[in-house]
């Protein structure tokens, strides 16, 4: 693909630049769209100062997730946050022919005076979000839902095209939304790796060693993985499971073989673990795309996930894959068994599901997906010049 002479800004709440968090779920996205269109900026959307503290203090809560979860999605901060990031669009209208903004955290349009057409990016929707509560991604009141599913509402009609990660979400986008379908394109999501990994050398070893990374215990099935592994470790008692969470872990569980890591995702620890284990699995309750998944996949690591929500778009079962049944300790540990005894099919498994990610989810390939319909919304643009 020849790089196109579209002018092209982004824009997301985050640091892509200083903060390692941002730059790893956002970085080599944008790093794709550079090497295929003239990116001219950046534009980071957050809070600072006086507005971040007192944005903070308004949303308090003991619990350090709820906290976070508030700190982002709130409606006083989502306004305050259009409110630059409008102002930014404004600025660069001249130097740019198409934004493209990240989630759905801000509206960049926000106001009377619209300035360039925006593509959003998204991986997920408060809405189905606010379907399981339980899993801790919603953490409104019913009333500040109500108010924030509007605003999200109102940031989608607007847009000039949306982009999200998997069909489900696309759908949720179409029936909740009330978005025409013409104007919502699942594309997936790219691998988060800079430099492409060796296949994992220790994938044809004897004796198992599972991989779990969640930073959230419960909403990644921690708890379901943990059970499981007991049982299937009673019929291969040297099989070992390395445990990356950043939660407590609840006393009750059993973790005879359990090497539990808590980590603030240290990149080359996280790969070490990638280059031990030899069975990956997710058995997540809420799961918006399931970056480790691919992850695992290019190091070429037998996975196991649940049948449900985008996990289904990422594995194939039988193929690149299994799929078990969600919120069933017993089929997952099922699964882990047929994994444990027959080490030509994790062979297989991994070394399918490495092609399978090299060949279809890289950044490029995404921005690739996305080329058409950011180009037919630049001409246009240019056209009105």
């Amino acid at each position: 693909m020849a790089k196109s002479p579209l002018r092209l800004v982004g824009l997301l709440a985050g640091d892509i630049l200083n903060d390692p968090t941002t730059r790893i779920k956002y970085g080599l996205f944008f790093d794709a769209l550079a090497r295929h269109y003239d990116l001219v900026g950046t534009h980071d959307a957050s809070l600072r100062g006086v507005a971040r503290l007192w944005n903070a203090v308004q949303v308090f809560h003991p619990s350090p997730r709820i906290w976070r979860k508030r700190y982002w999605q709130n409606v006083p901060a989502f306004r305050s946050r259009s409110q630059l990031a409008a102002r930014y669009l404004r600025e660069s209208a001249r130097s740019a022919d198409v934004a493209i903004q990240m989630n759905v955290l801000f509206d960049a349009n926000w106001g009377k005076q619209r300035s360039l057409p925006t593509v959003i990016y998204t991986d997920y929707t408060a809405y189905l979000s606010s379907l399981r509560p339980e899993a801790g991604r919603s953490p409104f009141a019913p009333d500040q839902l109500k108010k924030w599913l509007e605003l999200e509402r109102q940031t989608y009609k607007k847009a000039a095209h949306i982009f999200t990660r998997a069909q489900f979400v696309r759908r949720s986008v179409i029936e909740f939304y009330n978005i025409a379908p013409e104007r919502v394109t699942a594309v997936g999501g790219g691998v988060n790796f800079e430099r492409w990994p060796e296949a994992n050398p220790q994938a044809a070893q004897a004796d198992p060693v599972v991989l779990f990374i969640g930073r959230d215990f419960y909403r990644k099935g921690g708890d379901l993985l943990l059970d499981a592994f007991a049982r299937a470790r009673q019929h291969y008692p040297t099989a070992k499971l390395i445990f990356l969470t950043r939660d407590p872990i609840p006393e009750s569980f059993p973790l005879d073989g359990v090497e539990v890591l808590y980590t603030g995702w240290d990149r080359n620890m996280v790969s070490e673990c990638f280059r031990r284990a030899n069975i990956f699995v997710l058995p997540s309750r809420l799961e918006t795309w399931g970056d480790v998944l691919l992850e695992a996949m290019a190091y070429g690591i037998a996975c196991i996930s649940v049948d449900a929500e985008p996990m289904t778009e990422i594995v194939q079962d039988g193929e690149t894959g299994l799929l078990v049944q969600p919120e069933s300790a017993e089929a997952l540990s099922e699964g882990l068994v047929k994994l444990f005894k027959d080490i030509d099919l994790r062979n297989k498994l991994g070394t399918t599901s490495r092609e399978f990610v090299q060949n279809n989810y890289s950044w490029d390939h995404v921005v690739q997906k996305m080329a058409p319909k950011i180009q037919e919304i630049g001409l246009i643009t240019k056209g009105e010049e």
